[in-house]
Formats: structure tokens, sequence, C-alpha cells
């Protein structure tokens, strides 16, 4: 279902730029696991600035029921904004290009006149995105674990950082899914404008949604309220669902995608 030489191609050329996200991730994934401690009065400090700015915190995602719980602490510390805000830099500029780029230039007519189909050209870019967006998650996943288990061998809970990350990587594959249709379905400037546009106002929703009861009806118009570490990582049953529904809506909107590419003009 994939051209197996574009796909090698592609992986290559964008090595450079998941080095970069991936040193980020590497910073940011040990200052904030060795910022963790199980003793609760060291813990005084962040409860502390979290009573002085509550709304920022509540605006930034940190919202950490147990200060003392390695994954409720980095869940609340990377996955309520930083991470997400990463996740999303990350699709965009691997979006612009492994697909914008060739539809804006016409290099995908290029390679039509090859033995390949519109849909495995689109498919293979897909899977290169996907391919990196796994590895992505997988390294802060790394990153974590080792670094708690270093530290704090006793407060790392291997399962819940792999459930965390799952559902992680389900909102991202969620991203990309939705990336991609905008990028088939619209032309040109549009396309491109909508690719950043859209998806920084469906992330701005998602923080103005942290600001409580007064926004409650926010949180309904961005697909981002479909994670929720709280529930993840205390295994609710609403997790799974919301997984499954950003499996879903993933799943149609490539659908979506495909067939559009399959009939859009292509000329040069």
């Amino acid at each position: 279902m994939i051209n197996q030489k574009l796909y090698i191609k592609e992986m290559k050329r964008n090595i450079t730029l998941f080095a970069i996200f991936g040193g980020l991730l590497l910073m940011y994934g040990t200052i904030v696991s060795s910022m963790f401690s199980p003793d609760p009065d060291a813990a005084n400090w962040m409860d502390a600035f979290i009573d002085l700015y509550p709304e920022m915190m509540d605006f930034i995602g940190f919202n950490v029921n147990d200060l003392t719980n390695y994954q409720s602490f980095i869940g609340g510390y990377l996955y309520g904004m930083l991470l997400l805000l990463f996740g999303l830099i990350f699709i965009i500029l691997l979006m612009n290009r492994l697909l914008f780029k060739y539809l804006d230039n016409g290099s995908f007519v290029y390679y039509l006149t090859t033995p390949n189909s519109r849909v495995k050209i689109i498919i293979t870019q897909l899977a290169v995105i996907l391919t990196y967006i796994f590895i992505f998650v997988t390294t802060i996943a790394l990153i974590l674990g080792i670094s708690g288990a270093i530290n704090f061998p006793e407060y790392v809970d291997w399962w819940q950082l792999l459930y965390l990350n799952f559902s992680y990587f389900m909102l991202l594959n969620l991203i990309v899914a939705l990336s991609i249709a905008v990028i088939t379905i619209f032309d040109g400037r549009v396309a491109s404008g909508l690719l950043v546009g859209l998806n920084v106002v469906l992330f701005v929703l998602k923080l103005i949604s942290n600001l409580g009861s007064d926004y409650e009806l926010i949180k309904y118009l961005t697909p981002y309220t479909l994670f929720d570490v709280d529930k993840v990582l205390a295994y609710d049953v609403m997790a799974l669902y919301q997984n499954l529904g950003l499996l879903f809506i993933s799943v149609v909107l490539y659908a979506v995608s495909i067939l559009v590419f399959k009939r859009k003009d292509l000329s040069l």
C-alpha cells in the first residue's frame, strides 16, 4: 500500500527536523522529571505557586491532583499544554514539508507519472507522518520513564505512562487527520492558512476551556477535550470512550481526505 523508496526517502529527509524536537523533548522531559518530589513537604512550594496564580495555572492546563504522584505530576506539567504545543508544531511542519508543498508546487504530478496511484502516494506520505508521530510519542515516554526510574524508581508506573502516551498519540493522530483533510480539501493560501489557523484556534479554545465552568461550552468546540489526563491516569472508562472517539473521527477524516485527493486537480 505504500511506495517503499518514497517512504525511506522522506524518512531520511525529515530526520533533522525530528532531531531538533527530540532535543527539546530530552531537555524538557529530564528537567520536569527531576523537579518531581515524593516528599509532601517538598511539594509545598508548588502548591503555594498554584494558589498564587490559580487562573494562570488552569489556563496552561497545570491541574495536578497529587503532586507526590509521578504520573500525575508530569501529566499536569507536560501534557496539559507544553507537549500538546510541541506535538502541534511538529505536525504542522511535517504537513507542510510532506504534503502542502508538494501540492502547492505541483510535485505530486511528477510522482503520478510513475506507476503509482494517487492513493498509494498519499498513504505513503501519511505513513511517514504517522511514523514520526509514533517515534515522537515513544521518545517522550522513554525519556520520562527512564528519567523517573533512575531518580524515583518506586514511583514510576510504566503501565500508566504507556496508557497516557497511547492516549496522547491518539490525540495527535486526530490532529494529523484534521490537518490532512484541510490540505486536501482546500488549495493554495487557503489550505496553508487553515492548516495553521484552524489548529491554533482549536488549541487556544482548549486553553480557554481550562478556566472553569464559565467556559464550559467551549470544551465542546475542540477535540483536545477528548484527551483528559486525569481520566487516563485513573483508568476511567470515559478515557477509553474518548480514545475510541478520537480513533473514529480520525478514520473518517482520513477516508474523506483520500477520496478528495483521488479527485483533486493536481495540474501544474
